[in-house]
């Protein structure tokens, strides 16, 4: 973890993993294939559920806090817009959005839960060592 970086570029990092995550699994589910499909893919993919769930149950501290900066710019007179909106404004329709933003995310969290809960428990076949050659 480096704390030294600018915030949003932990942000951008973490899109951009999820982008490598999307990219590796397009073409289907071999990606979560290890040396034996038909033992490591359904554990891995729950693994693959749970991270998601991780990712939102961090994610509506991150836009708490983001939230949290803009009310304190804002407060310090310290936006100008570029487009010319009135910042007073346009603050309260980022805020709004990014409260918006924080319940879907709190919804998605209770579906992926619920997701963990059943992916948690899938896991391969137990075969013997002549199976997992015919497997291959």
């Amino acid at each position: 973890m480096d704390l030294t970086r600018e915030p949003h570029r932990s942000i951008r990092d973490a899109a951009d993993n999820i982008r490598e995550y999307n990219h590796r699994t397009i073409n289907g589910p071999e990606a979560f294939y290890g040396e034996h499909p038909i033992n490591t893919a359904p554990p891995a993919i729950g693994e693959a559920v749970g991270a998601l769930y991780v990712l939102f149950e961090r994610l509506p501290q991150a836009v708490d806090q983001t939230a949290a900066a803009v009310r304190h710019v804002e407060e310090q007179q310290a936006i100008r817009m570029a487009n010319g909106d009135d910042p007073g404004e346009a603050v309260s329709r980022l805020l709004r959005s990014l409260i918006d933003a924080r319940q879907s995310m709190l919804l998605a969290q209770t579906h992926l839960r619920s997701a963990v809960q059943v992916s948690s428990n899938m896991a391969g076949h137990w075969l013997d060592d002549d199976q997992l050659e015919e497997a291959r």
